[in-house]
């Protein structure tokens, strides 16, 4: 019984991934399919081979989920079985037109038309209830993913999981057409005045990021860049977290005013000087071109200054010439050409310098 509701088990799934409202479908297909998702040919021959497959064949078509295509060939094993085969459907079609027509006014409804297999009184509940929504959008506020998906779905995370992406993308909807977001992870940051952003320093390691904290808390103006506000970076997960500037900013892409706000602020970015701290920062900058991030050349030459040694590289770490070359290109632009040798030298070596180098002690001596 267990292998049998294991069989079913991949018939379903077969009809979800490969048939996707599809009816028709060839019975080499359907065994091609099962026999991969067991692992292949010996695991099926295991699980009792076409012999158990002929069973779930005759079973699924004297329950009358499946019928065989009365001009097809049988095959040439035994016992034998039709070449073609379709799904059957008490009812192919559960929506009436008059539920099209409601539907239609506010939903495309192109996707589910042509496929009348997935047009399930489920589904068309799910549908109403979006319609509903949709009808008071103009009055409503926008909320996150997941208030939104509890709201319409009454399940918070379908919205986050692929069945209801699928959903939105078959209607030609979006999150912004539900009124709702994805809210950004937050990093953490310092602020002088959090209405007057306008210089922001990312700093790749936390005790770099306390650092530079407590100089520009101070009054310490490291680098004479006039820097407000500081941000922790946590290593890679800047790159996912970076977007939460929009809100700092009170910017999106829903206001008018982004740009001339993105065109007002300047960001340096400051980390460890190894394969690592700088593909860091490549991906952030191509993954953010609108906020135009600059590496700090300055602050790369600082930690050349406070030391005599280049440090050995703790673990081995994925080199991409591509991000030398780009962060070398960019030091010797801002002037840095003769630190630009020292740092390629000190890549071809595995060789690095740690963020640790510059304290608060460092931006004293330096600054003030």
């Amino acid at each position: 019984m267990k292998d049998e509701q294991k069989w079913i088990r991949l018939f379903e799934k077969y009809k979800r991934e490969v048939l996707d409202g599809r009816l028709r479908f060839q019975l080499a297909d359907l065994e091609n399919f099962i026999k991969t998702r067991l692992g292949g040919a010996s695991p099926y021959q295991a699980a009792g081979g076409y012999q158990t497959f002929f069973k779930l064949l005759k079973k699924l078509e004297a329950e009358n989920k499946i019928k065989t295509i009365k001009s097809s060939d049988f095959n040439q094993r035994q016992p034998q079985l039709k070449k073609r085969w379709t799904l059957v459907r008490e009812e192919l079609k559960c929506w009436s037109d008059k539920d099209i027509l409601k539907l239609s006014r506010q939903l495309d409804l192109g996707y589910y038309l042509k496929r009348p297999a997935e047009q399930t009184g489920e589904l068309k509940q799910k549908l109403f209830k979006l319609v509903e929504f949709l009808n008071s959008k103009s009055k409503r506020e926008w909320a996150s993913r997941e208030e939104r998906s509890l709201e319409i779905f009454a399940d918070e995370k379908y919205l986050s999981r692929a069945e209801g992406k699928k959903l939105l993308s078959n209607l030609n909807l979006s999150l912004a057409d539900l009124k709702a977001q994805q809210y950004n992870h937050l990093f953490v940051y310092w602020t002088v005045d959090p209405t007057q952003i306008s210089n922001i320093l990312i700093m790749e390691n936390h005790s770099a990021f306390i650092g530079a904290k407590k100089a520009l808390a101070a009054g310490i103006d490291i680098f004479a860049r006039g820097f407000d506000t500081v941000i922790y970076g946590q290593g890679k997960k800047i790159i996912r977290s970076f977007s939460f500037l929009e809100e700092l900013l009170g910017v999106s892409l829903r206001n008018n005013k982004r740009q001339e706000v993105l065109n007002s602020i300047n960001i340096y970015y400051a980390g460890d000087f190894d394969p690592e701290g700088l593909a860091i920062y490549t991906s952030l900058k191509d993954k953010y071109p609108e906020f135009e991030i600059k590496l700090l050349g300055e602050y790369y030459q600082l930690l050349l200054d406070e030391t005599d040694n280049f440090y050995p590289s703790q673990k081995r770490q994925h080199k991409k010439q591509k991000v030398l070359e780009e962060v070398l290109a960019e030091f010797k632009e801002q002037g840095f050409a003769n630190m630009a040798a020292e740092l390629r030298q000190a890549w071809e070596n595995d060789l690095r310098l740690p963020q640790e180098l510059v304290t608060l002690e460092v931006y004293q001596k330096y600054f003030v």
